[in-house]
C-alpha cells in the first residue's frame, strides 16, 4: 500500500470516527433524539465548543507537549530527569506584521521584552494562578481582527499519567504587543481556548463551568453559564447551557438539554 493509500484510510477513519461520536440517539425516557458529545475515550467539550459562533482559536500554533517547562529550577532528584541548561519553550509567531519572540516557561510567558507572571494574571472567581501551571503546553495565536485586539492562549496539558483530568490552567493574554497587554487566567474545568469567542464588535467571552449534582451528591450533569471580559471585571452575558452526562460520573459524554 503506497503512502498516499495509507494517508488517505488514516483521514477517511478520523472522519468516520467524528461522524459516529456525534451521532443523533434516542435519550432513555424521552422522545427526542440528541446529539451525543464525546466518545469512550474522547472530550465531548471540544467538539461542543469547536461549533460554536465567533470561535476565535482553531488550533494551536505551536505545540510543545514534548518539553516539560516544568524543568525550571527543578533538580534530577525531583522529577527524575536531567535538568536542561534553559528550561524555556520557545515560540516565534507571525502577528500584526512582525515575528515575536515567545518564551514559554513554567511561572510566565515573555513576550518580546515584556514578561507576565501567572501568578499576577486576573482570575476568575476562585481560580488561583499560583497553583498548576502549565507542564505541557499548547499556544494559540489570534491576530489582530477589526476590533478585536491580537490573543495569545496558553493551554496547559497535563502529563499522560493526568490524562483523564477535568481541569487544566488556561491562560488568555490580551493584547500583547501593547502597553495595555493584559493576562487572564480562564475557568478551566472542561474547557479550553477553543472555548474562547469574540462578536463583531471584538467583545471577548467564554464560559465558566459548574457541575450539577443529584440529591446523593453524584454529578450528573454541567450548567455552562457564558462571561464577557470588560477590563478587570468577568460579567455574565445572560447565555446559559446545561449539558446532561449520559453514563453518569463521567463527565466527558453528554447531551445538550438547553442553549
Amino acid at each position: 500500500m503506497s503512502h498516499e493509500s495509507r494517508r488517505r484510510r488514516s483521514v477517511s477513519g478520523r472522519v468516520l470516527l467524528l461522524l459516529a461520536m456525534m451521532l443523533p440517539v434516542l435519550i432513555p425516557g424521552t422522545a427526542i433524539a440528541r446529539t451525543i458529545y464525546g466518545s469512550a475515550t474522547g472530550h465531548g467539550y471540544a467538539e461542543l465548543f469547536a461549533g460554536q459562533p465567533g470561535r476565535v482559536f482553531t488550533a494551536p500554533a505551536y505545540s510543545e507537549r514534548g518539553h516539560s517547562v516544568r524543568n525550571i529550577h527543578v533538580s534530577k532528584e525531583e522529577y527524575g530527569r536531567e535538568k536542561i541548561e534553559d528550561p524555556r519553550a520557545r515560540f516565534q509567531p507571525y502577528i500584526d506584521g512582525q515575528d515575536v519572540d515567545v518564551w514559554l516557561a513554567y511561572d510566565g510567558v515573555t513576550v518580546g521584552e515584556r514578561s507576565f507572571r501567572f501568578d499576577d494574571a486576573r482570575t476568575f472567581g476562585e481560580e488561583t494562578s499560583a497553583t498548576h501551571h502549565p507542564m505541557y503546553a499548547d499556544l494559540h495565536v489570534a491576530p489582530r481582527h477589526g476590533d478585536r485586539p491580537a490573543l495569545f492562549c496558553i493551554e496547559s496539558h497535563p502529563g499522560d499519567e493526568d490524562a483523564g483530568v477535568s481541569e487544566i490552567p488556561l491562560f488568555l493574554l490580551v493584547d500583547p504587543l501593547s502597553a495595555r497587554a493584559r493576562l487572564y487566567r480562564l475557568p478551566g474545568l472542561f474547557t479550553s481556548c477553543a472555548a474562547v469567542t469574540a462578536t463583531p464588535d471584538g467583545q471577548l467571552s467564554f464560559p465558566a463551568v459548574h457541575r450539577v449534582r443529584d440529591e446523593n451528591g453524584q454529578p450528573i450533569g454541567a450548567r455552562l453559564i457564558d462571561h464577557r471580559i470588560d477590563g478587570e471585571r468577568f460579567v455574565e452575558t445572560g447565555r446559559l447551557r446545561t449539558v446532561r452526562f449520559v453514563d453518569p460520573p463521567d463527565p466527558f459524554r453528554f447531551v445538550v438539554d438547553s442553549d
